[in-house]
């Protein structure tokens, strides 16, 4: 005979109800995380110059990408940070809005905290941009 005691205790047991329980749990765990969170930000390229010393030359460009770190204010306040890669590209989500862009102050350059760019944040996508910052090399 096969009636031990936990089968009597689990008897008229529904998995059906039980799996509801289990997602009704698990839905309750992420309340705070927004279901739809919107898909906007700020991506594009960072890029330094001049690279080279004495007079730029017709044809050549004097910018290179910017590996680095950045500091995202809005509001007078720090918010974010990003980092771009090796060929200076970046991605941050952000909600709409305007931001300032700073390097951060370990970047290699004069005065990288002065160096600030401007970026508005449109409601519905991503600002495009190309963030120019000078190495202050003539």
């Amino acid at each position: 005979m096969h009636d031990s005691k936990h089968s009597r205790l689990y008897k008229g047991y529904n998995p059906l109800i039980f799996l509801l329980a289990a997602s009704f749990l698990v839905g309750s765990l992420h309340a705070d995380t927004p279901m739809n969170a919107p898909d906007t930000g700020i991506r594009g390229i960072t890029l330094w110059g001049p690279v080279k010393p004495g007079p730029s030359r017709l044809g050549q460009s004097d910018e290179a990408p910017l590996q680095a770190t950045f500091l995202v204010h809005s509001a007078g306040r720090k918010v974010a940070h990003f980092k771009s890669d090796a060929k200076g590209k970046f991605e941050i989500s952000l909600p709409a809005g305007d931001y300032v862009i700073v390097p951060d102050k370990s970047t290699p350059m004069p005065g990288p905290q002065h160096q600030q760019k401007s970026v508005t944040v449109p409601v519905d996508g991503y600002a495009i941009v190309t963030l120019i910052f000078d190495t202050g090399m003539r």
